[in-house]
Order: C-alpha cells, then structure tokens, then sequence
C-alpha cells in the first residue's frame, strides 16, 4: 500500500495554491506528497472537460492570477480590463501547475470515495480510479490530508414529479459543455434558477436562437445582482474594486481582521457611524440599480429583491459579448418567479394564475447549486461532527434533548444576541421585495419581510424539524476537536466564497502549511477556538442568511469581507497586513493579488 506525507484532494486553483505552498515549504526536506483529482484535465471549475463557450469569470486580467506568476497579456492574448475566457483560465492553472512541478504530483480521474481516521492519526483512503476505461480501486495512506474540492464539484440535481416521462434532454449545468449539442435545434429552453449559472445558460440559449424561460422559484433568493461598472465624478467603480479596497471594507459590519478596528467600531456601533453605514449602502443599491436600468419596466422581473447589503457570492458581473438584458426586452428570455409544479412529454407546468403556468419545453436544464460538503465519507461515522463539515440534524423536543444539545444552543442563543449587540444593523431581518406577473411598474410589488426565527427570535424554543449545522472549521480551514488539533492532520481548503479568489486561496494555503509543520505563532487553545470558531460561523449565519440568497448557514460568504479574512490569517502567521507603498494606497486602492507577493 502506498504511503505519503501528504495527499492533496482536487488539482483545481486551491489544490494547486496548498501544494506550492507545501511544496515551497518543503524544498530543504523530503516531503512525499500527491494530488488526486477526479477530473481528466488541471483546472477543477476551469478543467477542460468543463468549459463551454462563452464561460468567462467575474474577474478582470490581473485580478485572477497568483503573486508569484503573473497572467501575462502577450502569452494569453489579453487586454486590460478584459473578463478572462474560462480557456485561458484553463491554460494559465495547467502553465502554472507546470513551471513550478506541479503536474508531476498529479493523479488524473481518480476519485477518493472514502477517508478512514486510523488510531495512529493517519488516513487510509479508499480510491476509484479508470485504468484503461476500467473502474478499478486502490487503498493510499497518508500522514495529513487536504481537501482541496471546493464548492462546485459535486452538482446538486432536483428531482421533478412527472420528469421520467419529459422527452427531451434534462440536466444539470455542470454538464452544459458536454450537454450543450443536445439543445441545438430546441426552440423553448426552460433554465431553472436565477444564479450566474442560470445567466450564461440562458444567454447561450438564447444567442443560438431558442427562447429560454428562465424559472426562479419564489421562496429563494430572487435573482442575482449583475454589476456593470458604475460610472461616478469621473471614475469607474467595479463590484471587485469596491470589495477589495479597504475604505469601503469599513461599511459592512464583519468581526474579521483587526486593521483599522478603531474606525471600524465607529461606523457599526455609533449613531453617527450607522447612519453613514445605511447611507453607503442605499447609495450602492440605487447607483447599481441605475447602472443595470432596472427602472425599464421589461426588466423588472429581474430586479433583485435584496439590498446589496445582504449580497453574498450568488452575484454576478456582466462579462458577455453582448448585452444580456437586451435578450429579454426582445423576448429571447422570459423570466418566470414561479417553481416547477409538474413535468409531461413536451411541457413543464410551473406554478401561477396566469395564462404561461404551462411552458413548451424541448430541454430544461437545472442551475440548482452544488452539494457543499465533500463527496468523501468520512470513517468512523462518528468524526463527521467533529470534523465539522455542513450537515443537516433534527431538533428534538426539549425533554428529549441531551446535556451537550441544550448547552449547544444555549452558547448559540448567546452569541446572535452579543452579535445582534456588536452589530446592530444585523438586528434588522432583510426584506424582499417581488414584482408580481402582472401589473405596471410601481405597482404589483409584493414587499415579504424575511424574517428566520432561528436567528432573530433569539428566546423562542427550540422547533421540531431539521436544521443546518455550517462548516464550522477554525479560521474556516481545520477542524476545532482536540484529537485534530494534536495530530494535525486534515485541513481544507476553499470551503468558501469569494470574488477575490486567489487572493484568499493564497493566504489559507500559507496558514494550513505553517499549521501542519507546526510553525503558527499562535497557540491553538480548543477551548477558545471552539468559541471563536461558534462566534464566526453563527455570524456568517447572520449575515450572509439564506433566505436572501446567502449561503452562511452552510460556508463563509465572503464579498467585502474578504480582505479583512485574508488580513487575519495574515496575522495569525505575523505577516503584514499593510501590502502597499503607503497608508493613503492601503486605504483608497484595490487589492490585486500582485499585492500579496513576497517582499525580499
């Protein structure tokens, strides 16, 4: 049987960020290590077996690179300014994968189906892999392991009453780029969802010719907000400049990082400090509204029903060719907020009154998210909780609640109301509002306050139904249970979401290699992490609730927290959080991850 140092799991942009890490930290010892990936090409979301045409990212030519191995314009054919197409995406992690011996360590089509916690601290995992075009199996074992699959791995698929008798093709959008020539010659095209996958699926079908319904379901989080850059006293504002620039970090309430804390306690817990706060944020919303011209009343059903300060990651940027609203004023694509009630042979029934309940569908495609927690059973059953991956649990009646369950939530009560106390503007439940199907604009809008009894009926009991449990892993890396912390062994990686992806990706590579060599300047306390770690995780639930579309009752929903995350784990390694030339450029420009390289 096979045994190494270290087994990485996934070979996409944070698999490849942990394992130069390691491998840069290891270059005077011997360290065993390897990447096992399941797909057939370097890239994870970017791997070629995964792209269509059109994909691009929501990140501009210099945001979207390592520090140490910059996206150059000539070798990839880029300008500035320009959304980076998914095949140079592709190219560029497979270039960086190569320069610095990656693609070496790397085990292609190889799946890690099960991971067993051994008495000696290591793992025995238990491996699919094709040889030959047959399934075949392997046992590996390993000192430490680093799950490294992110969000978008495993796709979350919906089942439908009546879907087995539906003729034409049905799937997810994970498989849009294999799928894709099954839609040629569809005229209807019904997407499901209101997510960027949603927007580029119905963009594609509709610029090949077919009409695409897209149906969002009413009791999610509405539509994405798609930025266009906002244009304002001579300047150019992008979604990614604003959330990475510190200056405007300072309005969204977030107990991550330590900079600027002094100006940061003004804006969130003074009257003063408030008021500019609600002020900030009505600006963003109106100027991001102006910009998109939701005012046009053919666009109103794509209006968000959210304030951008509720905004997670299920954002977007406007990165295509040509204008994607332009589509839906000529027709091409017909928004629906309704669910799917129904399937038949040629149709799908969605719920409503009016007279389209019943669409023609040649083909539906689902954007329906991802199955967040790793595809990885984790061995004995009993290390799953401990771990503290995503899970979904029962919650009992009182009396037949254990010691630990009613201490659980007596901590958790706790600490939404010192976070309702911190953060005052949190106290406030977002609200919706939702064009109805019909009616003119400034009429048929339904305003739905969406307040969630778990977080702010804070002295409420207990209800008899099942409930999310998020990733609660410390520093959102590695598990909080006391036998993890002394064998420091497993860590994971990108269990989050955040525009400033490599940026993140690289600060929580370093913070995981300097915690399994032991190296972090900080003494990891159980006790105190477990709190810290509680604290953190019942505050993504807060902020980032999913009722809004946020995804915190699962993983961290970084947007304008994400230079204040990197920042602390900067500081938990005594690194500089301060990246540029002087105070001025810290506080008023963007972060790039050109920042982040290494001073010599």
């Amino acid at each position: 049987m096979e045994h190494f140092d270290i087994v990485i799991v996934g070979a996409g942009l944070h698999g490849l960020a942990i394992a130069r890490a390691l491998v840069h930290a290891g270059s005077n010892r011997s360290r065993k290590l390897i990447i096992l990936d399941e797909g057939c090409s370097i890239g994870g979301t970017w791997a070629a077996e995964r792209l269509y045409s059109g994909l691009k990212t929501n990140n501009v030519v210099g945001s979207y690179e390592f520090s140490d191995f910059p996206m150059e314009l000539e070798r990839y054919g880029l300008e500035p300014g320009q959304h980076i197409p998914g095949s140079v995406v592709h190219r560029y992690l497979t270039d960086f994968a190569v320069h610095f011996g990656l693609d070496k360590l790397v085990r292609h089509q190889t799946k890690v189906e099960a991971a067993s916690l051994q008495e000696d601290g290591t793992w025995e995992l238990d491996c699919k892999y094709l040889c030959e075009g047959q399934a075949q199996t392997r046992k590996l074992v390993c000192d430490k392991l680093v799950i490294a699959t992110g969000l978008t791995s495993e796709a979350r698929m919906p089942t439908f009453y009546g879907d087995s008798h539906f003729r034409g093709p049905l799937f997810h959008a994970k498989d849009f780029p294999k799928r894709s020539q099954d839609l040629k010659g569809c005229e209807e095209v019904v997407v499901v969802g209101g997510n960027k996958s949603a927007w580029d699926v119905c963009y594609s079908v509709a610029t090949a010719g077919a009409c695409a319904h897209m149906v969002i379901r009413p009791t999610g989080g509405g539509p994405s907000w798609v930025w266009r850059p906002i244009y304002l006293l001579g300047m150019k504002f992008t979604l990614a400049r604003l959330s990475s620039t510190r200056l405007f970090s300072w309005f969204d309430p977030s107990p991550l990082g330590s900079s600027f804390s002094s100006v940061r306690r003004f804006l969130q817990g003074t009257l003063l400090g408030t008021w500019l706060l609600w002020l900030f944020w009505a600006a963003l919303d109106f100027f991001a509204a102006a910009a998109t011209g939701y005012r046009d009343r053919r666009l109103r059903m794509l209006k968000p029903w959210i304030s951008t300060f509720w905004m997670g990651n299920s954002l977007s940027i406007h990165n295509y060719e040509t204008d994607w609203f332009e589509l839906v004023r000529k027709g091409r694509i017909v928004v629906h907020h309704a669910r799917i009630v129904r399937m038949a042979e040629t149709a799908v029934h969605i719920s409503g009154n009016s007279d389209s309940c019943c669409l023609r569908a040649d083909a539906v495609v689902c954007c329906t998210g991802w199955n967040c927690a790793p595809q990885i059973t984790f061995k004995p059953n009993r290390i799953v909780k401990e771990i503290g991956l995503p899970q979904d649990y029962e919650i009992y009646r009182p009396q037949y609640q254990t010691a630990q369950d009613r201490r659980e939530q007596e901590t958790q009560s706790w600490i939404r109301k010192e976070i309702m106390m911190r953060y005052p503007q949190l106290g406030f439940p977002p609200r919706r509002i939702i064009p109805k199907d019909d009616g003119t604009w400034g009429e048929g809008w339904m305003i739905d306050s969406m307040l969630d009894p778990d977080l702010y009926h804070l002295d409420k009991p207990p209800r008899h139904s099942a409930q999310r449990v998020p990733c609660r892993l410390y520093r959102f890396l590695v598990p909080t249970a006391p036998r993890f912390l002394r064998f420091r062994n497993i860590a994971f990686i990108g269990m989050h979401r955040s525009i400033h992806a490599t940026i993140v990706a690289q600060a929580q590579a370093l913070w995981i290699t300097a915690f399994f060599d032991e190296r972090l300047p900080v003494e990891l306390e159980p006790g105190a992490i477990q709190h810290e770690t509680m604290w953190q995780t019942e505050y993504q639930k807060v902020r980032r609730p999913r009722v809004s579309g946020g995804s915190g009752d699962l993983f961290p929903d970084l947007v304008f927290d994400s230079i204040p995350y990197t920042d602390l784990l900067l500081e938990d390694l005594g690194l500089p959080t301060m990246r540029k030339r002087s105070l001025w450029a810290n506080i008023t420009q963007p972060h790039l991850p050109a920042d982040y390289k290494t001073r010599r």
